[in-house]
């Protein structure tokens, strides 16, 4: 039987393998969520990735990412409490490891998501689990930019019926964060046109591969 240390050894590998996954397919990058004529813009930023692990550190957002990054983060540097239990973790962080399925599969848009503390604006789901995204804003509530950011990571079948609508993803893009336009695309449902909402957006390339222009 697995000793309170193994647990916890297990635990801290989720998080180094998390973190790596991070690093190599989200942070850095933004990408482009459009359904019908709505869109939303999101990007990964390094210290959001505690939030979406299920454990409590007394470090930093970001010396907590970099340590699990590089592989140096000790069972010392992160605990277990009430507010984040261990069955809670261990249950996040294998859906942690297979985040970039909501940014390269087809997935349901969902609005007002709500949970106990909060309801999230939007979020993507897989069916499995569940991004929840917030706003941008600084400390006192004034919006920095237009993306969103990832906020909670939920592993339950019930996030649909916790929202108001549902809508399949037509597409999304990916930049890198320092380019100005999207350049590449990850989903696409070749029944439908881009629509000319985000045509700001993207490369013109996009449109002149458009036989419906």
């Amino acid at each position: 039987m697995a000793t309170k240390a193994d647990k916890k050894n297990a635990i801290r590998q989720e998080i180094i393998d998390s973190a790596a996954i991070y690093s190599q397919n989200l942070a850095g990058k933004a990408f482009l969520y459009v359904y019908g004529e709505e869109f939303f813009e999101v990007s990964f930023p390094i210290d959001h990735f505690l939030h979406l692990t299920g454990v409590e550190t007394n470090l930093s957002a970001k010396d907590f990412y970099k340590n699990a990054k590089k592989g140096k983060l000790t069972n010392n540097q992160f605990y277990f409490n009430a507010r984040h239990p261990y069955a809670n973790a261990k249950k996040k962080l294998p859906c942690l490891k297979r985040l970039p399925e909501l940014t390269n599969d087809m997935v349901c848009i969902l609005k007002d998501m709500q949970t106990l503390t909060i309801i999230y604006k939007l979020s993507v789901t897989n069916l499995e689990f569940t991004l929840g995204f917030t706003e941008n804003i600084d400390n006192h509530g004034n919006k920095i930019n237009d993306f969103f950011l990832p906020m909670s990571l939920r592993v339950e079948d019930s996030s649909v019926e916790k929202s108001n609508v549902g809508d399949i993803v037509d597409f999304i893009f990916v930049k890198d964060a320092s380019m100005a336009k999207y350049d590449s695309v990850l989903v696409e449902d070749k029944y439908k046109c881009i629509p000319h909402c985000i045509k700001h957006l993207i490369n013109d390339s996009f449109y002149y591969n458009d036989t419906t222009e």
